[in-house]
Order: structure tokens, then sequence, then C-alpha cells
């Protein structure tokens, strides 16, 4: 019974150790070909794809068609990337339903008597033609999407990097991140 409870207490152990190295993380990294939104600081947004990628420098094509764009680390405050695209239901739900109170209320008061100058039947109007303006416009909203935009970071160095360069040169980096 002894050696059976050990043998979980190393197993949990195992288990423990092999967890904590793999720490959840929601950090997004930057790679290359990614449509990104740089920040650089004092300057405007510049917003494009990335065409080539080092832990110190990266370089961005923008969509403008300007010239490619190289930003060091240190040259921008944030960084910015696409990461799928969100449905625009609820904001085409919302105006939908201003755009079809309106010409509800309008239609009713076009087609009403003279003498019928009754409030709560155009606002039943008007809240009858926002109904079906927010379901047409939540319908035509869920089919336009929009960039979905999430804050990233440039990936980190490895701890050991071994590098040949291309005159033979051999170098060997250690980092250390405290």
């Amino acid at each position: 019974m002894r050696r059976f409870s050990i043998k979980i207490a190393c197993a949990a152990a195992f288990l423990l150790a092999c967890a904590s190295a793999l720490s959840a993380s929601d950090t997004t990294f930057v790679h290359q070909g990614a449509r990104v939104k740089v920040f650089p600081s004092g300057a405007k947004p510049v917003t494009g794809e990335v065409a080539k990628l080092a832990y110190d420098t990266m370089v961005i094509l923008p969509e403008a068609g300007a010239k490619a764009v190289t930003f060091l680390r240190q040259d921008f405050r944030r960084i910015e990337m696409v990461q799928g695209g969100k449905s625009n239901w609820a904001k085409g739900g919302l105006i939908g339903f201003g755009a079809g109170a309106v010409a509800g209320s309008v239609f009713w008061l076009s087609v009403r008597e003279e003498d019928d100058s009754d409030v709560d039947t155009v606002l039943l109007a008007g809240a009858l033609g926002g109904i079906g303006g927010a379901a047409l416009g939540a319908l035509i909203g869920a089919f336009i999407k929009s960039d979905r935009w999430v804050d990233a970071q440039m990936p980190v160095p490895p701890p050991v990097s071994f590098n040949v360069g291309k005159d033979g040169s051999v170098r060997l980096a250690f980092s250390l991140r405290l």
C-alpha cells in the first residue's frame, strides 16, 4: 500500500510540474503575413501586412500602397492584430429600429384621415415599423462583418540562440528575462 501511495505522489508531482510549465497565456504574438495596426510614438497608426519580422524589427507593407515601413521594437507604443471578424447584427438592428420607427410614423401620418389626430395610433405605427426595421436591420447586419482587432506583441527571442552568418561567422547568444 505504501509503494502505491508513493507512486501516486510522484505522478501527481510530475503532473503539477508539467502543468506549471504550460501556464495559460492570452498573449497574441505578431507573425509574418498578419494584418496589423502599429501605433508609432507621436504619429498616426500604420495599418498593413507584416512583410518581415525579427525579434527587434518589423517591416510593414501599408494598405495605402506606400513604401514599406520598418519599425524597431522601441519605435511604437502598441500593436493590434486582426483576429477574425465580428458580426454587426446588433448595430444593424438598432439602426433598423430607428429607421423603421420613423418610417412607420411618417407613413401613418401620411395616410390618416384629417380629423384623426390620435397620438397613440402614431406611436403604435412607429413601434410596428421599428420592430420590422429592427428585424430587417439585424438580418442585414449579420451578413456585414468587420475586423476584430486584438492587442498583440512582438515575438520574444529564445533564451539561447545559435546563428551562422553569411560570412561563416558563428554567433551564440544567451538572454535572461527577469
